[in-house]
C-alpha cells in the first residue's frame, strides 16, 4: 500500500495582498503544505519561480478560455511535474478548483 508523504514548510497564511510567514513566540511554524504548493502552482507563470521557471499553471491565462479542460489538464500535469500523484482535478460550477492530489 503506496500512502500520501506529508509535505512538510514553513507555514504561510494568507493576508490582504499577499501572504505572510506563520509566526508563534518568535518560532517559525511547520506545517503540512500539500495546499500551499498546490495553490502556488496554480496561481504562479511559468518563469515566477526562478529557481526552477519551468513550473507554473498561471491560471488567470486561462480566464478567456471557454474550455477549461485545457486549466484542468495543465493543473494536472503541474502537479504530476512536481511530484504528487493525481487522482482528479476538476472545477466546480462556483469556479472553484477540486483537486485529489498528494505528494508521494
Amino acid at each position: 500500500m503506496n500512502m500520501a508523504a506529508e509535505m512538510i514548510d514553513i507555514g504561510m497564511k494568507s493576508v490582504t495582498g499577499g501572504e505572510d510567514l506563520v509566526v508563534i513566540a518568535g518560532d517559525f511554524t511547520a506545517v503540512e503544505s500539500t495546499p500551499m504548493h498546490q495553490q502556488q502552482l496554480i496561481l504562479n507563470n511559468k518563469g515566477d519561480f526562478k529557481q526552477n521557471p519551468t513550473i507554473g499553471v498561471g491560471a488567470f491565462d486561462f480566464l478567456d478560455d471557454e474550455n477549461f479542460q485545457n486549466l484542468t489538464r495543465t493543473i494536472s500535469v503541474e502537479f504530476t511535474k512536481d511530484g504528487m500523484d493525481v487522482k482528479s482535478v476538476a472545477l466546480s460550477p462556483n469556479g472553484t478548483i477540486k483537486s485529489d492530489a498528494y505528494y508521494q
